[in-house]
């Protein structure tokens, strides 16, 4: 039987090993039908972002030497969907079950020893192995005189309370399942409702990853992330990256020209042939290696994501015809931004964003809990099952000078600073300081995370649209992020450009004034402020499981907002 999916639903709820509900049954997901290879993919960068999605798993073991074989550049490939091939499944769990006399078959047809001929049902529970990964359909014994076996359920969703029986001499035979799992690691099976998320839990990685591989070429050209990094910090005055006067880093270029083979002596004779620079660097002095590191990766994803795309506030006044608008421009848009404490927000109509799913756990939800599993072809290439598209998205940036400000109130001992710019550099110096055990960078990931969820809550109210319809890119490092429509979803492209010319005053007004305490308190701010109600979003639109939140760092007295 053929059933119609959307290619969005299909990527993030019909993944290979997944149990998924079709045609009155339960489904188990065997493969894509012959998928497409994606051309065009940034394999520096995405091995990159694996090796940092896929950590947690490897500092436990528990990883099955992913990390380790992406360092060994082992082969990664991305996959699409073949919408002409669809995917394949199976029916799975294979317990069937009698809809009249509650009879447990091994078959899905045929008739039943109380006479009925109707199509079984499923028991839609399953077993699950945390250390192995494992999906087994739950076994359930016999009645070893009458070989038959019934069920009565008890009210619940809990596979425990499930009480089996002999449908002849109505003995009880099991309460609940049991059963140990058959890898070497041991242990027993775990068991409940298939679409339970301990079941199968996707693990993904969100990339900027531009259509056009000249772009790629480009940006390194222009001195990669080194450079991004200070064109980000020095306000990003020109339209791209490759605009600055600063285009000709040495070790940058050297580096590109070494990953395409070139020789050496090639290599040294086109570094000395360069112009020499005419701009003069950020000075980044005293940071931490893996604090510029990740700073740059991050400022590089922005050169990227605004390379062929990116309309400021300043464009606007510049296009429009509109007296109001001109006024709306000059003096709601700016008081705006600055009482909310942003140094920027723009519109980016081609935002180039690949989504890719590269495994998925089962039991516990936390990173490194339970065993990753990874999607790989039969000759040990892995496999990323995603896709690539171009919509559209806001680039919100908060205010560096004013998150100076609000990290000195919690503590943080930062020297004076005068612009954005010194700012930057005196927050990412101090990224490793610690007040009461948290470090400085920990800090301004909940801070820009929980104005991120802020955001997205309003603007889908502002745009008529679902949270859902909406994900975000978090880039703590850049003091910013992305807030951006998945491809192909239920969000109707025009949405977030239309907030962006006539109504951001009004977002960012209500945003920053509006009641911030959250319908279930005091419950919830005893609990981290953060819930269901006032901050969380639904996957996939959460890129941290909503983790790093909470209503305090953003409003309540010590709140970035409360430092106008």
């Amino acid at each position: 039987m053929r059933e119609a999916r959307s290619a969005s639903q299909i990527l993030f709820n019909h993944l290979p090993e997944q149990t998924v509900d079709a045609s009155g049954g339960i489904w188990k997901v065997k493969r894509w039908n012959d998928p497409i290879t994606i051309s065009g993919i940034d394999l520096t960068a995405l091995r990159d972002e694996l090796i940092r999605s896929a950590s947690s798993w490897a500092e436990q073991g528990r990883d099955g030497d992913f990390v380790a074989d992406l360092r060994r550049q082992k082969g990664l490939r991305v996959k699409s969907l073949n919408r002409e091939q669809g995917i394949w499944c199976e029916r799975f769990p294979k317990l069937y079950l009698c809809r009249s006399c509650h009879r447990l078959h091994d078959t899905p047809s045929g008739k039943c020893q109380c006479g009925s001929s109707s199509a079984r049902g499923q028991l839609p529970f399953v077993g699950y192995h945390e250390a192995c990964g494992s999906l087994k359909t739950p076994y359930v014994r016999k009645c070893p005189t009458h070989q038959q076996r019934a069920v009565k359920f008890p009210g619940t969703a809990s596979a425990a309370e499930l009480i089996f029986y002999c449908p002849i001499c109505k003995e009880k035979i099991d309460r609940g399942f049991g059963a140990a799992c058959d890898c070497d690691a041991g242990g027993t099976l775990s068991f409940t409702v298939h679409r339970s998320g301990t079941v199968f839990k996707a693990r993904s990685v969100v990339l900027i990853n531009p259509a056009r591989r000249e772009v790629l070429s480009q940006v390194e050209l222009a001195g990669g992330g080194a450079r991004a990094l200070d064109w980000l910090l020095a306000g990003m005055q020109e339209r791209r990256l490759t605009e600055s006067k600063a285009t000709n880093d040495p070790e940058s270029i050297r580096k590109l020209l070494q990953a395409r083979g070139f020789d050496e002596n090639v290599i040294t004779a086109m570094i000395a042939a360069m112009p020499t620079q005419e701009h003069q660097p950020v000075l980044l002095t005293n940071i931490s290696a893996d604090i510029r590191l990740e700073a740059e990766l991050q400022a590089r994803q922005i050169a990227l994501a605004t390379f062929d795309s990116r309309q400021t506030v300043s464009d606007l006044r510049k296009t429009s015809e509109s007296p109001a608008l001109q006024s709306l421009y000059d003096e709601r848009y700016p008081e705006a931004l600055r009482s909310a404490g942003l140094d920027r927000i723009e519109l980016i109509d081609r935002f180039p964003v690949l989504t890719a799913q590269y495994g998925y756990t089962r039991g516990t939800v936390a990173p490194g809990a339970a065993r990753l599993r990874t999607y790989r072809e039969t000759n040990g290439d892995y496999i990323l099952y995603g896709d690539l598209a171009q919509t559209e998205a806001l680039f919100v940036r908060l205010a560096p000078l004013r998150i100076h400000a609000w990290l000195r109130s919690r503590g943080f001992e930062l020297p004076n600073v005068t612009d954005d710019t010194t700012a930057s550099v005196a927050i990412l110096q101090s990224a490793h300081a610690e007040v009461d055990g948290v470090p400085l960078s920990d800090s301004v990931l909940r801070l820009v995370h929980s104005y991120a969820h802020a955001l997205i809550r309003r603007a889908a109210l502002y745009a008529g649209i679902e949270r859902s319809s909406l994900c975000e890119l978090v880039l703590p490092f850049a003091f910013g992020f992305f807030v951006y429509a998945p491809a192909k979803g239920d969000f109707v492209l025009g949405g977030l450009q239309a907030l962006f010319e006539t109504e951001l005053h009004l977002l960012l007004e209500g945003l920053v004034l509006d009641e911030q305490r959250c319908a279930l308190d005091p419950g919830c701010a005893d609990n981290g402020s953060a819930c269901a109600v006032c901050l969380h979003l639904g996957e996939p639109s959460c890129r941290l499981f909503n983790t790093a939140l909470s209503r305090t760092v953003l409003a309540g007295g010590f709140g970035y907002f409360d430092f106008a």
